[in-house]
């Protein structure tokens, strides 16, 4: 068992030490991600706001599930860490697990944190991408669900319908879009998540889309996927990059 050096931020190191202790499901790429995020946080001066992650994870609260220990390490991680010129650390992130596993889950969650006004950036387009629309949706009816359950409390902060849901406060929108590439020239996303990539024959609504990005400071990526049967698609690039990065190669 290998000893990690731990970071200093707390929810990060709570998901190390579960893992050093075996007390959650392993792998040897999970050992070689922490290794990683190790070595960043030890080589690099990163900062983070502790305030701004307890604010993201209190709403946990509006949600019928809590997150997992790996999904808050992994939110901290992707939106909450900065670099020494106050840049996100890890804009891109890359979600690969079984069915059932809570991915949609965590980008649900993720998606509503970044609408409220703890996210410090105002006017931020999030885009949720599906090559169906059921699947691009499925995150989407999540946030609306919870707004629908509770219109009292939540029609002061938020206004929303069957395609959009806005935050009043700083005008960030939650939008889902299908796969036709054609239809979204022009855009100016801040966070654009791409839903069960193992779907996607070929890169063309991912480069349309991936366009919108950096127009808008903390610009973000998070992709999600179960495994599929689409080979030498864009699910086999991305498993072939990360395994480069976690080899370190």
């Amino acid at each position: 068992m290998m000893n990690y050096k731990m970071t200093g931020c707390k929810y990060i190191d709570e998901y190390i030490k579960l893992v050093q202790k075996q007390d959650v499901p392993y792998s040897k790429w999970i050992y070689k991600l922490i290794e990683l995020v190790c070595e960043i946080f030890e080589n690099e001066q990163l900062t983070w706001n502790d305030k701004e992650i307890e604010k993201y994870l209190s709403y946990q609260k509006y949600f019928d599930y809590n997150l997992f220990e790996w999904e808050k390490f992994l939110f901290v991680l992707h939106n909450c860490i900065r670099d020494e010129d106050n840049l996100l650390r890890f804009p891109e992130i890359f979600i690969y697990v079984g069915r059932g596993s809570g991915k949609n889950g965590f980008l649900s969650f993720e998606d509503f944190c970044l609408l409220t006004p703890t996210n410090p950036v105002k006017n931020y387009a999030l885009d949720i991408c599906a090559n169906s629309e059921d699947q691009a949706m499925t995150s989407f009816l999540d946030i609306k669900n919870i707004l629908d359950n509770d219109k009292e409390r939540f029609k002061r902060f938020f206004k929303w319908n069957k395609t959009e849901i806005r935050c009043l406060k700083n005008n960030n929108v939650l939008k889902y879009r299908t796969s036709n590439a054609k239809t979204k020239d022009g855009l100016r996303t801040g966070k654009l998540s791409l839903d069960e990539v193992h779907a996607y024959e070929n890169y063309d609504m991912i480069d349309v889309m991936k366009t919108g990005l950096g127009k808008v400071k903390d610009s973000r990526v998070t992709y999600i996927s179960t495994n599929g049967f689409v080979r030498d698609g864009v699910l086999d690039d991305l498993l072939k990059k990360s395994y480069n990065i976690l080899n370190k190669e």
